[in-house]
């Protein structure tokens, strides 16, 4: 049975037979006791959300936290005149919605599903109350805080310090080394992006991501087939990225 919602762009609640098996395959769960997972578990639901789909958007009340099951979404962030940069893309079992879980303050990006995406929901001031009772748990979070906090950084010196095409060639490698299946002498990332996407991941436009990609294609380095991305030549990819 579909329960759709009134504002969330079609959403839908899905029952799930047993939270604590979903929770207990999340990295951030392992090592809790069945009884700590059932807790949780009586906070969660799970919601699906269809590809090009507004998951949070950036500013509005921050609240519940989310965790992906299946699917990929993309980070966005906005400046004040509306330019939007892409921060990054998350993929099954990764968090977010904890910064706003802690600080209550609005959310700093939007998140968009990418593909079709399941993601199981804990709601906040419940969860907030269970951190109380289990640190443990508390600190994971803040390790997942921590690396996202890395990685703004380390984004931020590949915009100032690096070409565009190494920042690019670099952000592919890490798609493909996160979501990518071996094909024979190819790696194939496993989901759809459009040369938007691309161009925003990596501080760049569109048409200057599209160039370097057919580029490449002509060298034989990657292919794009079907909007997946393709890469032919790691070797190459990786010393473009370095700015050989």
């Amino acid at each position: 049975m579909h329960l759709w919602l009134g504002r969330t762009e079609w959403s839908t609640l899905w029952p799930v037979p047993d939270y604590t098996r979903l929770l207990a395959r999340i990295p951030l769960f392992q090592g809790l006791a069945n009884d700590e997972l059932a807790s949780i578990a009586g906070l969660a639901y799970t919601r699906q959300f269809r590809p090009k789909q507004v998951v949070v958007r950036q500013s509005d009340a921050g609240g519940d936290m989310f965790i992906i099951l299946e699917g990929h979404t993309k980070v966005v962030a906005s400046d004040p005149e509306g330019k939007d940069t892409g921060l990054g893309i998350m993929g099954p079992e990764e968090v977010f919605g904890e910064v706003s879980l802690f600080d209550g303050a609005a959310r700093s990006a939007t998140i968009v599903a990418i593909d079709a995406c399941q993601m199981l929901v804990i709601e906040q001031e419940p969860f907030r109350r269970f951190l109380e009772q289990h640190p443990r748990v508390a600190i994971r979070l803040l390790s997942v805080m921590a690396r996202r906090l890395r990685q703004l950084t380390e984004r931020s010196g590949d915009i100032a310090f690096r070409t565009v095409s190494a920042r690019l060639a670099k952000a592919i490698l890490q798609l493909a080394d996160k979501y990518g299946r071996k094909e024979e002498d190819r790696v194939r990332v496993l989901f759809k992006l459009s040369q938007q996407d691309i161009g925003d991941l990596i501080g760049a436009t569109r048409e200057s991501a599209n160039k370097h990609i057919r580029h490449w294609e002509q060298q034989g380095i990657m292919l794009q087939d079907s909007g997946h991305l393709v890469i032919l030549d790691m070797e190459r990819l990786r010393e473009i990225a370095q700015g050989v």
